[in-house]
Parts: structure tokens; sequence; C-alpha cells
């Protein structure tokens, strides 16, 4: 028994000072960039643009705010309380869920938004999705029960995902995605061939860009570039921020979307209007944001996103991750009914389109 017991303790001894070490390292280090790098094979739109910028540690690094993630803080909120506690439990705001069916068996070109982060667009014939996340993700709850798209999905040609993170990248949907429809072409940010590889069937469906680097693709109608947000990457404890995180510009002839994934605010949204003027359809996350001490560097809230609308000259603003997957602090409801009252303020109730999950939106054409 005393050797058993030993044993256990030494065990426990043990996992408690690796933790103790990991904790304190993380916290004295620091991010700097130093260099920068690029898929010297792909395009690069921005002028004069060095290259995605890397650390000393040949870690990615936001071009404004250095940022690695502060395991102190997260046991800070975690084991702290939440003012918004009890507003959270008796908010009765739900999102509705629409039949996608309609959309999904026609041809026209437009949007429609799958939950959280998750969007499929249809241009020039061409099924895109992004982020998708059909199911369950480890670790994280869903305010509401919603069932699969996958099988009433005709086709999917690109496969984006903005970042690693779990409510954005979903190891068994991208496998079903890839066992469904073994054509489609997985595109994301530097780094990441290292996952998808073994859940896609292979390195030749995946392509991998840096920041304002337009990815090559066979359909010539269409134009889709990887873009900076300020965010972070991790999946595991040693791999922080080796996995490029990013935004999408996806265009054709008449047409331009972005999606920015998850992002705190920052000059990239004015960026946006200078390297891609006249953005049709600014998709951008609203929620995920409290504590705001906490969640500020990386996600905006609803004030943040009409800033970052507002500075991108965008004509239409698509709200998305929000009231999908209980996350963070806010009542499920608050971020939506912000963003109308940011809006009112600012004289630009017409130009946003909320949308249910599984509602769509059909384009409009440039001087509608």
């Amino acid at each position: 028994m005393k050797k058993f017991l030993f044993g256990f303790f030494g065990i426990v001894a043990a996992t408690f000072s690796a933790t103790a070490i990991f904790v304190f390292f993380g916290e004295i280090d620091a991010a700097k960039p130093v260099n920068y790098t690029k898929n010297e094979a792909l395009k690069t739109v921005k002028k004069q643009w060095k290259g995605t910028p890397v650390d000393q540690k040949d870690r990615f690094v936001n071009i404004e705010y250095p940022f690695l993630p502060s395991t102190i803080g997260l046991l800070k909120w975690k084991l702290g309380t939440n003012p918004q506690e009890k507003e959270k439990e008796t908010d009765p705001f739900q999102l509705k869920i629409q039949d996608p069916s309609r959309f999904l068996e026609s041809k026209e070109d437009g949007i429609i938004w799958l939950g959280h982060a998750s969007v499929m667009i249809r241009l020039e014939g061409k099924v895109i999705l992004i982020d998708p996340v059909f199911g369950d993700p480890s670790f994280i709850d869903r305010y509401f029960e919603l069932p699969s798209p996958l099988e009433k999905i005709k086709r999917v040609d690109y496969v984006l995902i903005t970042h690693d993170h779990r409510d954005h990248m979903d190891e068994p949907t991208i496998r079903s995605i890839a066992e469904r429809f073994p054509d489609a072409k997985f595109l994301l940010g530097l780094g990441s061939e290292d996952l998808l590889k073994d859940w896609v069937g292979g390195e030749t469906k995946i392509q991998t860009a840096g920041w304002y680097q337009q990815f090559s693709i066979e359909t010539k109608e269409i134009k889709i570039t990887f873009i900076p947000v300020r965010h972070w990457s991790r999946r595991g404890l040693n791999d922080t921020n080796e996995r490029l995180w990013g935004g999408f510009i996806i265009q054709c002839s008449d047409k331009t979307i972005y999606h920015g994934g998850d992002s705190g605010y920052g000059s990239h949204y004015a960026e946006m209007a200078d390297v891609f003027p006249e953005i049709d359809y600014f998709i951008i996350g609203i929620g995920s944001y409290a504590p705001r001490w906490f969640m500020q560097p990386n996600h905006n809230d609803p004030d943040d996103a009409v800033k970052a609308f507002i500075d991108s000259k965008a004509k239409f603003l698509v709200p998305m991750h929000y009231a999908t997957f209980n996350m963070t602090d806010e009542p499920p409801g608050e971020p939506l009914r912000r963003l109308k009252e940011n809006v009112e303020k600012a004289n630009l109730s017409d130009r946003l389109k909320p949308l249910d999950v599984y509602e769509s939106l059909i384009f409009e054409t440039r001087g509608d």
C-alpha cells in the first residue's frame, strides 16, 4: 500500500509540477515579430507586403497586437463570477431554424448561414463552405440541437477554414465532407497541413496561404484570398500560434464577400477597404465577447463589429458567431440586440442583414 501511495502521489506531484512550469513559462513568454513568411507559390495581392510576421520562435504574430493566450487569465475568468449569470440563465432568446432545402436545391447565387461561423456560399455555380461545423464540437455546448445539412448539400467545391479552434475546425465534420465530396479542395492558413492531411486524405487536397495571398484554384471566375484578422491559434498544449489564422475575401466579376472568422478590432478592417474596394457582403462575428477584459483582444463585440463594418466601406453587414454555442458570459440574445441598437444609431439599419439559421440571402446585383 505504501508503495502504491508513493507512486500515486509521485504522479500527482509530477503532474502539478509540469502544469506549474507550463503556466509559469507561458506567462513570461512574449511574441515579438522578427521575420516574415509566405507561400512562395502564391500571388500576393497587397503591394509592398513583406509577408506574414512570425516571432522569435517561428510562431505567427498579429500585425498590430502580438498576442499569446494567458493561462492565468483563463483561470481567473473560469474560476470567477459572471455578473450576467442570472440574465444569461433567464434569457429566452433562441435563434430560429429554417428549412434550407429550397436554397440547397436551387442554383441561385447567395449565402446561407449554417450557425455560428459556418456559412455556405454559392457563387458562379461553385459551392464554398466556410468553417463548417455539423454536430457537437469537443468541449463545446450548443444552445440548441441542429440537424446537419450535409445530406442535403448537393456539391462542395471548396472548404475554407479560418483557424484551428474547435468551433471553426471540426475534425468529424471535415472528415465527413472529404468522404462525401472527394474532389473538394481545402483552403486555409499556413502551417495547417499537419492536421488536415490525415482528415481529408492527403496534402494534394490542401492549399495553405499567408495573409494577403490569393489561392491558386481551377475556377477562373472566382478569386479567394486569405486576409489578416486579430486572433490566435491552438488545439493542444504546445502548438500555440503554429497555424495561421485569418479571414477570406471571395470575389467574382460583380461580387466581393468578406468572411472575418474570429477577430478583435484593429486597422485591418480599414485596410480591407483599400485593398478590396466595393465589398458587398461583410460577414463578421458579433458574439463571444464577455468578459470584455479577457475577450477584447480576440473577439469583436457588437460596437466593434459596427466600427469594423464602417471601416470596410462594405454595402451589407451579415452577423455571425453568436447564440449558437454556449462559450462565453454574455446572454445569447444580447449580441444581436446590441448590434441592432448600434446600426440604428449609425443610421445603417437598412444595411443590416441578420439571418436565421439555415436562412438564405440571395445576392443582389450591383446597382440594385
